[in-house]
């Protein structure tokens, strides 16, 4: 039912969630974060930072172990080689 009132919504508010990953290095590891802002009508409502996993390098292999599940990987994992090897 939430998200049929958000649809709702959405048609007569400029209702929309901005998701993005952030990744910033510590120590030799690389903690990805994902940050969630909702605007309405171009103000900011509500905004979110989550720790989502850490990348650590080892034997010349990135590998990424999740904090939470495991349902976002691939846009991760996207975002970070997109980011990282340009």
């Amino acid at each position: 039912m939430d998200k049929y009132i958000k649809k709702f919504i959405g048609e007569i508010l400029d209702f929309k969630t901005d998701e993005e990953y952030i990744f910033q290095n510590v120590c030799g590891l690389t903690f990805v974060f994902r940050r969630d802002i909702t605007t309405l009508n171009d103000q900011i409502t509500s905004g979110e930072i989550t720790t989502v996993g850490i990348i650590y390098e080892e034997n010349d292999e990135f590998y990424y172990a999740p904090l939470h599940g495991n349902d976002e990987i691939t846009d991760i994992v996207k975002e970070f080689v997109k980011k990282e090897f340009q």
